[in-house]
């Protein structure tokens, strides 16, 4: 298994824009980078697993919510240097945009949150402006969703 702090090459991993009839999901992060902030679930692809089966099993095991992939939305670099400049993190991640299939969430530790949150409406404290501006750039897409799960 190779590091995620100091790797010595690039991890891959995925995000999830997940969407339900209150909104876009939401955790607040457990570990770093971005310990404490909100951000869409996601993580480490493991070995002989695809992307989106990733995805799929981030959601659940973040937020316990079963989804399903609808596009690729983009694919980013999360390079995150320590004090002395040195590459503590290193991911490419691709975010996916995926419809909620259950909304009942369960938090992956007791002292986690999840939450669902109306694009317009997102967290002060996000993990990043990039997450936030991800976010909105499929905000028409997400509304969409939304309405489906409303009937409208």
């Amino acid at each position: 298994m190779s590091k995620r702090r100091y790797p010595c090459f690039p991890i891959p991993g995925v995000g999830a824009i997940v969407v339900g009839s209150k909104g876009v999901l939401l955790v607040r992060r457990d570990k770093d980078p971005g310990k404490g902030l909100w951000s869409i679930p996601g993580g480490g692809v493991e070995i002989g697993e695809t992307q989106e089966e990733s995805v799929v099993r981030e959601v659940n095991e973040e937020a316990g919510v079963q989804c399903e992939i609808i596009d690729l939305v983009s694919t980013a670099d999360l390079i995150t240097p320590d004090e002395s400049e040195r590459i503590e993190f290193h991911y490419v991640l691709n975010h996916y945009l995926a419809r909620a299939l259950t909304e009942t969430t369960t938090p992956e530790t007791p002292e986690a949150e999840v939450g669902w949150f109306h694009p317009d409406e997102l967290p002060d404290d996000m993990a990043s402006l990039r997450i936030t501006e991800l976010i909105l750039s499929v905000k028409d897409r997400i509304l969409e969703i939304k309405a489906e799960f409303d009937g409208v």
